[in-house]
């Protein structure tokens, strides 16, 4: 017998029907495009990045200063608030 005679009698043929969840449908790709245009608009009414700042607060945290009562209550609070939003 040859490979290929054995290869079609030990493997079940395989239909366009039988792989139609191959695919997504359409409405589940257009249920991706629109979560993911909300994540887009999400991160884009994110403020910018400013790397001078980030630097300072590098330095202030290396040399102990940053670390105070004051920002930590803050850090809580404004956490805290965007628990709520969420």
């Amino acid at each position: 017998m040859s490979e290929s005679t054995q290869t079609s009698k030990t493997m079940p043929s395989m239909t366009v029907a039988s792989c139609s969840n191959v695919r997504p449908l359409a409405s589940e790709l257009a249920d991706h495009s629109e979560e993911h245009a909300r994540h887009l608009a999400h991160l884009r009414a994110m403020p910018e990045v400013r790397a001078e700042r980030i630097a300072k607060i590098k330095l202030m945290i290396a040399d102990g200063s940053f670390d105070t009562e004051t920002r930590l209550s803050a850090a809580i609070d404004r956490m805290l608030e965007e628990l709520r939003h969420h």
